[in-house]
């Protein structure tokens, strides 16, 4: 049989994990409806939408590659310059 403190401890840790999680998913969503308005994703923007400190968005991995990398391309232009490579005309 476990201890009282044991057992409060376990009790809290787990609400933690469900906290995080729910988190998490409230963060995803986020990044997902940002994208379907075609929003800026930003680390503010997900913060906001998501109702998430910023702390938590830098302390995970996942949500902080994402939206670095969604930012990333929203910065990227869509069209490239095409390098003009042509062969100098022969005289003749």
């Amino acid at each position: 049989m476990t201890d009282p403190r044991t057992k409060r401890t376990q009790t809290l840790a787990a609400a933690a994990k469900a906290k995080s999680q729910a988190k998490t998913e409230a963060a995803e969503k986020a990044i997902r409806t940002l994208v379907k308005r075609g929003k800026p994703i930003t680390f503010q923007a997900v913060q906001r939408e998501a109702d998430v400190s910023h702390a938590f968005l830098y302390n995970h991995p996942d949500l902080r590659g994402r939206i670095e990398r969604l930012r990333a391309q929203a910065r990227r232009p869509h069209w490239r310059l095409r390098p003009t490579s042509r062969a100098p005309s022969s005289s003749r």
